[in-house]
């Protein structure tokens, strides 16, 4: 079955490598789609973008990678204009924490967009199933339950997860345990001090700060004014064949934070055979599974223990690294991903 048209718009409100990667895979399956950031450059080009394409292409199905501003004007129109809405919501779009200013939700100016995107879309399909709704436990936070629909009790429109896949031509362990010089990594671009607490980097530091033994490992960035200690590698964003290496170069990955969609970097990892620690909220369990050690809390001396129980068990090889990334491909492949959104296509075909 197909659309009304071959004719796919994927829209996102920023650069994202899953959308490259889901237009190849449109392409590979025989329909036409095209990437645009509609409001890349501002309000009212992104306003006139938008209604052109809409124009021009009466019968396409738009695929918008996260739910907000940029879907608006496309999800409440579709009716009028003829076209099909897929939101495929990410992380952001479906959260509230005003304690980090982080969420759609937390704001009138962000929660309108995402609210009428969401009622007037046809399918939306998060990341993960956990993103409609679940109790949240790690931190003390004002909202107790997250996910899309806490925020949006009356929220009709069918939900079709579509989670992540990892390609096993990008991704694999190399290294044994072994040779790889650092004893943790942990991936995350941050600023600002809320981005920081976000992604659990300060848990990080305080933890390698106390281990002047250890060897951890940062790619992308602390926050300013951040203290490193001397034992706390950070090296700025690479391309993905630089990343691989840095992943079989560690033994542990850390993923403590305080909400996440379906992070990729826990997966790939993974898929490098690093066993992962990671905090319980939303997909970080699942994506875990019998593989590795999940935080309970966030609190970084219950990350201490943790580190040092996986490094304990690595060096009396309790650990199977290739379970580990096997692990990772039998349940998340780039195959079944691609499987999963054309199954989202038909349905709203």
């Amino acid at each position: 079955m197909r659309t009304l048209t071959n004719k796919i718009i994927v829209n996102s409100p920023f650069k994202s490598t899953w959308a490259n990667r889901d237009i190849r895979a449109l392409q590979d399956e025989g329909f036409e789609p095209s990437s645009i950031m509609a409001f890349a450059d501002g309000l009212i080009l992104g306003v006139l973008r938008t209604v052109w394409l809409m124009l021009r292409y009466r019968n396409a199905l738009w695929i918008h990678q996260s739910a907000g501003p940029s879907s608006f004007i496309p999800c409440l129109f579709g009716k009028v204009f003829g076209h099909k809405n897929i939101i495929i919501a990410v992380g952001t779009d479906s959260a509230c924490f005003p304690e980090i200013d982080y969420g759609n939700f937390r704001k009138l100016t962000m929660r309108i967009p995402t609210v009428v995107s969401m009622k007037f879309a046809d399918l939306i399909c998060p990341v993960h199933a956990s993103m409609e709704g679940y109790e949240y436990t790690y931190w003390d936070v004002e909202h107790k339950r997250q996910g899309f629909k806490a925020f949006i009790p009356s929220l009709t429109t069918p939900v079709y997860p579509i989670e992540n896949g990892f390609d096993s031509k990008k991704w694999s362990a190399v290294k044994p345990y072994s040779d790889r010089k650092f004893d943790a990594i942990a991936v995350f671009i941050v600023g600002a001090a809320n981005r920081s607490v976000l992604k659990g980097a300060d848990l990080v530091l305080a933890v390698s700060k106390r281990n002047p033994d250890l060897r951890f490992k940062i790619i992308g960035g602390v926050a300013d004014g951040a203290e490193v200690p001397e034992n706390c590698t950070v090296v700025s964003n690479c391309s993905q064949f630089e990343l691989a290496d840095h992943y079989n170069d560690a033994k542990l990955f850390l993923q403590p934070s305080i909400t996440e969609g379906f992070p990729n970097t826990l997966g790939e990892a993974m898929a490098c055979g690093c066993f992962p620690i990671g905090s319980r909220v939303s997909s970080i369990p699942e994506i875990i599974g019998a593989q590795g050690f999940v935080l309970n809390r966030r609190d970084d001396y219950e990350l201490e223990g943790l580190i040092i129980d996986a490094l304990q068990r690595i060096a009396s090889d309790a650990v199977n690294m290739q379970e580990i990334s096997g692990s990772i491909f039998s349940r998340y492949s780039i195959e079944r991903r691609t499987q999963r959104l054309l199954q989202a296509i038909e349905l709203v075909a």
